[in-house]
């Protein structure tokens, strides 16, 4: 039946497999493929919060970005204090 959708065939070596399997069991997923597209969804993710990133570092100045850091170590420190 034809299909809008492409396939890929992929050869992957045996540890790439076993972390594969590591993850499927993990995530309860029984599907080499399936398991797949995820962690491939995932990093296209990764790689697009990562230009943005990329693009606000750019464009801010380093004071700016310093004052950005202190507002994160404090927040996280409020964090940490609440779990203890």
């Amino acid at each position: 039946m034809p299909s809008d959708k492409k396939r890929i065939n992929l050869t992957i070596p045996d540890n790439i497999y076993q972390q594969l399997q590591t993850f499927k069991a993990d995530n309860g997923i029984t599907n080499d493929a399936t398991a797949c597209l995820q962690l491939i969804v995932q990093q296209l993710k990764a790689q697009e919060n990562e230009k943005l990133i990329r693009r606000l570092i750019n464009g801010t100045s380093i004071e700016q970005l310093r004052q950005l850091n202190s507002e994160g170590i404090a927040l996280l420190e409020q964090e940490r204090k609440k779990l203890t």
